[in-house]
């Protein structure tokens, strides 16, 4: 890429994230930010989420960058989410909850500034979209996913819940079922389910991505005009993506529809049944099966209740109760041993606080949720 910016990352890998700055209709600029951690699946950095945040501000202040262009380095990933070993190893270390906080208030507030941005973000989403990064695609206006791509929300996994906004971003899909599906199975969802349920809004093929940028920095527009910018992201974008060279990916996920309904009816005890009884067939539900009973138990509780919380409230309000809600996971519910049973000793035998879903105490929920005081709690486990 041309023009290549300096990037401000205290303490982090040199280039874990790239700016750089591209023709945009010739005259007028695109910015790039390429996260460059491929070894890692481009997962977040603190200084990384910093390092963004500020180019942000500065391209939002200039009237020559009309768009903003977000893709991972390599071809598996754009971002397997935030790295949250860095917060697990901060809160066994410091014994406090200082960096967590720090952590996820700045994640969430560089996701707060893309869903806001006065100008068109592009995301490029191929290969493995999840968690954290799926908070980037999610608050970016055009979400673009490939033949490889595959978008999910893993957090039970971790003893957390789908946040980065993911209790508003889901809650605008046009059914709960399918949100509380994904919430709590870290089902991983195909180009064509993504573009139908509206994770996304296009699909292109991975080689598309030249092509697409080409078209961007060769287009006309002889005076600024944010319509026009518009304009001609939307035809490039519709152009390519009704290529006839497109891979026909089935539909898994919508093609199950009634299935995700039934299964996820009622509370989560209800839900907890119908899982354990159900008897999936193909190998991505059977995934997701695995994944829902093996999750924290604490964590199921949790993530029905917040979606369900999160119904009709503004973003703001949502990221507010987010950043609460994770260090309080972080504090005291799994989060820790998920981590630690995942990705650091990677033994996948997680001691959850709660063996099943039935033993979760409700008072504990409600204390994460920021709805009870821990004396409640003491008082009733006695």
């Amino acid at each position: 890429m041309a023009n290549r910016l300096s990037v401000v990352e205290a303490t982090a890998n040199s280039n874990s994230v790239i700016f750089d700055v591209l023709p945009f209709a010739k005259q007028y600029k695109m910015g790039v930010i390429q996260l460059n951690r491929p070894e890692s699946l481009n997962s977040l950095t603190l200084p990384m989420i910093q390092a963004i945040y500020s180019q942000l501000e500065e391209w939002a202040m200039d009237q020559t960058v009309v768009a903003i262009w977000l893709e991972g380095a390599g071809a598996k990933a754009f971002c397997a989410g935030g790295n949250v070993v860095d917060v697990y190893r901060s809160l066994e270390k410091e014994r406090d909850t200082s960096y967590c906080e720090q952590f996820f208030r700045e994640e969430y507030a560089l996701d707060y500034l893309l869903h806001r941005f006065s100008k068109p973000v592009i995301c490029w989403g191929s290969g493995y979209v999840m968690g954290g990064g799926m908070g980037l695609m999610m608050a970016s206006n055009y979400r673009i996913v490939t033949e490889k791509s595959r978008l999910s929300m893993p957090e039970i996994s971790i003893g957390l819940y789908p946040d980065v906004g993911a209790s508003y971003f889901l809650n605008q899909l046009d059914d709960d079922a399918v949100a509380r599906f994904l919430a709590l199975t870290a089902y991983q969802v195909n180009a064509t389910d993504a573009c139908e349920i509206g994770l996304a809004t296009h699909y292109l093929m991975e080689q598309d991505c030249a092509e697409l940028k080409q078209r961007l920095m060769m287009a006309q527009m002889t005076d600024l005009n944010p319509e026009k910018v518009t304009l001609i992201i939307e035809q490039a974008l519709f152009t390519l993506s009704q290529s006839d060279d497109l891979p026909l990916l089935k539909p898994e996920l919508t093609a199950l529809s009634p299935t995700v309904v039934s299964l996820m009816t009622g509370d989560i005890h209800n839900i907890y049944a119908s899982m354990l009884s159900y008897s999936p067939e193909c190998p991505a539900m059977i995934k997701a099966k695995n994944t829902f009973l093996t999750g924290s138990p604490l964590s199921a509780h949790i993530i029905v209740q917040q979606l369900e919380w999160a119904k009709h409230q503004t973003l703001e309000s949502v990221f507010a109760r987010e950043l609460e809600l994770s260090v309080s996971c972080c504090k005291q519910g799994d989060f820790s041993e998920g981590v630690r049973a995942l990705l650091v000793d990677k033994d996948k035998r997680p001691k959850w606080l709660y063996g099943r879903v039935s033993d979760v105490l409700e008072e504990k929920v409600q204390i994460l949720l920021g709805n009870k005081k821990l004396i409640d709690v003491m008082d009733a486990e006695g």
